[in-house]
């Protein structure tokens, strides 16, 4: 594999390769705008959606404080152009501030019935040399979730009960007034397979997520993520692919939060990364933050296949800390099934050095924002199964009678699982740990 060390000389470089939008602009406003408007400043939109739907390639769309999730509150955003959008504008656009004039993408119960497609906000776009930029975003599932109706998993403290498996029913969290929620899997953005697009993703949060924090595959094209939070994600917080056999995609991993990511089931063995490297993309990590995830902090299972095409990836991570990843900061093939590799032998992995990598564990570092019940929760979550035997059950005494052997019962519990984090505290995470992870949002769009 080739060693390509990461600068912000090289950064700054792809920033400016990547093709410029913003020919024209619309205006987005929940609470002063109408569909029925041009989208000007003076009469912007009321959705997101329409304006994508009247943009043309190449455009910026502003958005106003406020929750938007597609057009008659269908839980969906989908963008099929490029097209750029910033948020966190005050309501007559006078003033940007990101975590002032918060600009939600909260879905709510009642949409995961209408819902469609694998993401929150999903983006398939085949038009080459074509951008797609989110700025100033607050994407969050955690309305939509359902939560135990046994209260099945809640440590003292916390928010709610664990998360509810895909497709079960539940209660909501506070302030939801639903009184039955199913959860519905989906990433919170999903590039679909073979997207052309080149995509900077910047001064967003992802919270409370079901499934993925960022999924897809893209072609020949470039990512940027950076200084974004990803909070409470089950599965992982990035996975990207490339789906060029010719050429690698990149992804620019940099200046990001990650806590909190959950596996896949209760049980606590399947999943659980902050990032996975993947085939046919290049991944440059620089000055991240990756902790409490409940396997890994990297994932490089698949570094390996297919060697013809993996001897030229790129797989770096530099300057990052990790911080109380369960079982591991990186994992990779061998071992059994996985080999598990911490920070201070990143020296012995090819692409990785462990001078530019610290491991950490006190929560201080975070300034105290942190949310303390839920950090204790994660930590101590287990997963157990009790067998007991009931010799009342029907099943016991029909075997009985028949002079067979007795059948117990298996019960499973978990102490925590995917429990909603609040959102108010997990923005506070934002310029919590200078020099790493997300600073505090640059508020100028370009």
């Amino acid at each position: 594999m080739k060693l390509l060390r990461f600068t912000l000389l090289a950064f700054a470089s792809l920033l400016l390769a990547l093709p410029v939008g913003a020919e024209n602009a619309f205006y987005v406003s929940r609470q002063t705008g109408s569909n029925q408007n041009d989208g000007s400043r003076a009469r912007p939109l009321k959705n997101i959606q329409k304006a994508i739907d009247l943009a043309s390639p190449g455009d910026a769309i502003y958005v106003a404080e406020g929750n938007y999730y597609g057009l008659l509150n269908s839980g969906n955003i989908k963008i099929n152009k490029g097209v750029s959008i910033f948020g966190g504008y005050s309501t007559d656009f006078s003033e940007r501030d990101i975590l002032a004039h918060r600009t939600y993408v909260q879905p709510s119960a009642t949409s995961n019935d209408s819902s469609q497609g694998q993401g929150t906000i999903q983006i398939n776009v085949m038009q080459e040399e074509s951008l797609v930029e989110l700025d100033g975003l607050i994407i969050d599932r955690g309305n939509s979730i359902a939560y135990s109706t046994r209260g099945e998993g809640w440590p003292e403290g916390v928010n709610t009960p664990m998360m509810q498996p895909i497709g079960m029913e539940g209660i909501g969290a506070p302030g939801v007034p639903e009184p039955r929620i199913h959860t519905t899997e989906t990433a919170l953005v999903y590039i679909s397979t073979g997207s052309k697009c080149d995509l900077i993703v910047r001064n967003c949060a992802f919270l409370n997520g079901p499934n993925y924090g960022i999924l897809g595959a893209t072609s020949k094209s470039k990512v940027v993520i950076d200084n974004c939070i990803f909070v409470n994600i089950r599965m992982a917080a990035v996975e990207l692919r490339g789906s060029n056999g010719a050429i690698n995609s990149e992804t620019w991993f940099t200046n990001n939060t990650v806590l909190f990511i959950w596996s896949r089931l209760k049980d606590l063995s399947d999943m659980g990364y902050g990032y996975r490297y993947l085939p046919k993309m290049d991944s440059y990590l620089d000055r991240n933050i990756i902790g409490c995830c409940i396997f890994a902090g990297l994932d490089r299972t698949h570094v390996d296949s297919p060697a013809s095409k993996e001897e030229e990836r790129v797989t770096t991570c530099e300057n990052s800390l990790f911080f109380l990843n369960r079982q591991a900061d990186l994992v990779l093939p061998g071992g059994g099934l996985f080999l598990r590799v911490n920070v201070d032998d990143f020296e012995d992995v090819d692409q990785l050095d462990a001078d530019d990598n610290k491991a950490v564990k006190d929560p201080a570092i975070f300034g105290g924002v942190i949310n303390q019940a839920y950090l204790r929760g994660f930590l101590n979550a287990a997963y157990k199964e009790n067998f007991s035997y009931d010799p009342n059950s029907v099943l016991n005494t029909f075997r009985q009678a028949m002079g067979m052997n007795m059948v117990g019962t298996m019960t499973s519990t978990a102490t925590m699982f995917a429990n909603h984090y609040p959102v108010e505290d997990a923005l506070k995470l934002f310029g919590a740990v200078p020099g790493y992870g997300a600073q505090l949002p640059d508020n100028d769009k370009d």
